[in-house]
């Protein structure tokens, strides 16, 4: 049988690719080492080329690495990754040495060993050059991973300001991570990490704790703790150490292992954080302290809600959270559907401020006069509100203290008064018992005449009865009842009754421009702010001048100048004007405060001008001051038309400041 025939049969029998040796060096070589069998059994790809640049050898991983017949590359000049490997190693690859290389090709990474041989056997065509090509794409994949993860870490330890750290106690050797370094303000040239170096690093306070955990004896084995350090720059920064004891083959511990990190703003926070718990826990016993109800409602869900009520709040309502909800701050309302609690709901449905005194009902139905306040919280502004603090005050009180404090103020100018009232009554009474006793003797002897005396007994009587009538209807207790009035008498009496405490140096005059001036009004309210109002004049003009009392009626037009608190229309405004020393602005925004004065102690309670505000307001008006330094003063109240539209529901039970 023919040698080529046996070779075949030979490479069926081992069941691996036969080398086909189509020229006479391709087949010398092969009869020379019989490679084919063993080449065809290793992993890697084995490429023999000769002296003249030409393969004369490929074991079968090398035709599947090339992707061609046998008869494409045997015999001929190298390609492909073949022929990369073989014009680098050609030059380079040492007798006896091989040239070792790694090389990417085709997505692919390969470790290329080349290797001279033959170059001693001439005859046999040496010498060669064997290029061994082995993929080793995976263990690349690896270390790249490895490699990555080094720099991933590297870079988290960088982001977290994180640094790792080794001690091994046996040899003192102590080992830091490059972040290590930065973390502490130092660099490795001129820092050498020793446990006495590290210890001057560490805030003096916090050494003994350091210096216990990185001992072996007594510290435990896993576990952290916090510290603080100071910079080469005197930064202090709060650090977190963690660490684990190492430990030897024969279980005893031997080292420390851990890691330091940079916690300073967190720590930062946390104190911040407890600053505001602090805060807040201040913020929490003020309210519970305040006298003031306090209630949070919020705005979150589609009907409000209250979220904290106050203690006072629940002792003035005698309402919890639970009892106020579901309703919400509709629970509180005496007549949910009155304009008081409609202006309440419209405040909070469009995220508006509002101050608004109002009837409320407490859990248990009873009903109590209170001054609600609303104020909107908004997370930015512009946006709606996404909560409203609720302030509830009683009023009743205020309101009793009030009635007391208007008729004290009437008791004060019934005193100065009385002096002027019981000269005017001795006036009077005087003709009276005069008439009287000349009137006996003239009853038969001159009739006419006594009819005069009798004229003159009965009007001085009258008059002496209006008198007391007036002062009776001025000190009277009861609650005044507004209604509709007729201002000129009404004033033109508390005038005459005026009349009565000015000094003789003094003058009253009284204008009314034009007819009808039917208010909404009381009539002893009126007397009583006439009656303020003239005595403030009086004593700013040292009891020597003229008063000006004028009433005019007074148009409010939508488009023509504005007066704060009145709706556009119809207006009385009855103003007392003086000549006197007149106030500046300071003391002109505090007069209407309760017992605000300027003059001397005893001289005045401060209730007057604060009274006059409060009863006007009462009646749905305003008061307006005008006034300039040594020049003169003139207040102006603005009262309600009877029927018009202008006219405004008034406050009840106004008496209150």
């Amino acid at each position: 049988m023919p040698a080529r025939a046996k070779t075949l049969k030979r490479a069926r029998q081992r069941k691996v690719a036969p080398i086909r040796l189509r020229k006479p060096a391709s087949r010398r070589f092969a009869e020379r080492f019989s490679l084919e069998f063993f080449a065809d059994q290793i992993a890697a790809a084995i490429v023999v080329i000769d002296d003249r640049g030409k393969v004369v050898f490929a074991n079968a991983k090398a035709y599947g690495l090339l992707r061609l017949a046998p008869s494409a590359v045997l015999d001929e000049p190298p390609s492909g990754l073949i022929r990369i490997c073989y014009d680098r190693a050609r030059q380079r690859a040492p007798q006896g040495e091989p040239l070792v290389f790694e090389n990417y090709f085709a997505g692919r990474w390969f470790e290329v060993q080349a290797y001279r041989i033959g170059q001693d056997l001439p005859s046999q065509g040496g010498p060669y050059l064997l290029i061994s090509l082995a993929d080793i794409s995976d263990r690349k994949r690896r270390e790249f991973d490895t490699l990555e993860n080094m720099a991933g870490l590297e870079e988290a330890t960088r982001i977290a300001q994180m640094g790792t750290f080794r001690i091994d106690h046996t040899t003192h050797e102590i080992q830091w991570s490059p972040h290590m370094y930065i973390l502490h303000g130092v660099t490795p040239e001129r820092f050498r990490p020793t446990l006495n170096a590290y210890a001057a690093l560490v805030y003096p306070e916090d050494r003994e704790i350091v210096a216990r955990n990185m001992a072996l004896e007594g510290a435990s084995y896993e576990g952290g703790f916090q510290y603080r350090i100071v910079k080469p720059d005197g930064a202090l920064r709060w650090v977190n150490l963690d660490r684990r004891v190492l430990f030897d083959t024969d279980g005893e511990p031997y080292g420390v292992f851990g890691t330091v990190q940079d916690i300073t703003e967190t720590k930062q926070r946390e104190q911040e954080l407890q600053r505001l718990l602090r805060r807040n826990a201040i913020l929490y016993e003020a309210l519970e302290a305040s006298p003031i109800g306090v209630g949070v409602l919020s705005a979150e869900d589609e009907k409000p809600q209250f979220i904290y009520v106050n203690t006072a709040f629940q002792e003035t309502t005698l309402h919890s959270v639970d009892t106020l909800n579901p309703r919400g701050i509709v629970s509180l309302a005496a007549g949910p559907g009155s304009s008081e609690w409609q202006q309440v709901n419209g405040a909070i449905e469009s995220s508006q401020s509002l101050s608004i005194e109002l009837d409320c009902v407490r859990s248990d139905g009873a009903v109590f006069p209170a001054l609600i306040e609303i104020a909107p919280v908004r997370d930015h502004p512009g946006k709606p509100a996404s909560a409203f603090v609720i302030n509830v005050r009683d009023l009743t009180a205020d309101r009793q203290r009030a009635a007391v404090f208007l008729q004290s103020q009437k008791m004060e100018a019934l005193g100065q008064l009385s002096g002027g009232v019981a000269h005017e009554i001795n006036n009077l009474l005087q003709p009276v018992i005069a008439l009287s006793d000349l009137g006996r003797d003239a009853v038969t002897a001159d009739p006419p005449r006594a009819a005069r005396y009798l004229q003159v007994i009965g009007n001085s009587g009258r008059k002496a009865r209006d008198i007391v009538r007036q002062v009776l209807t001025f000190a009277r207790r009861d609650s005044p009842q507004l209604g509709e009035f007729e201002l000129v008498p009404l004033v033109e009496d508390a005038i005459n009754l005026a009349h009565k405490g000015v000094p003789p140096g003094m003058e009253i005059v009284f204008s009314v421009e034009g007819r009808g001036f039917k208010a909404v009004c009381s009539p002893t309210q009126v007397s009583q702010v006439v009656l303020n109002l003239i005595r403030n004049a009086v004593d700013a003009m040292n009891g020597i001048g003229t008063v000006e009392v004028a009433l005019r009626r007074r148009e409010i037009l939508e488009s023509g100048e504005q007066i704060k608190g009145l709706d556009p229309g119809t207006w009385f405004e009855l103003s007392v004007k003086d000549h006197g020393c007149g106030i500046d602005e300071t003391t002109r925004a505090r007069v209407f405060e309760p017992f605000f004065t300027t003059k001397p102690v005893g001289k005045g309670t401060g209730l007057g001008l604060s009274v006059v505000y409060s009863i006007v307001t009462g009646w749905g008006g305003t008061v307006e001051i005008d006034s300039q330094v040594d020049v003169g003063t003139r207040v102006m109240l603005y009262i309600p038309e009877a029927g018009s539209d202008s006219e405004q529901k008034p406050l009840e039970h106004a008496e209150g400041n």
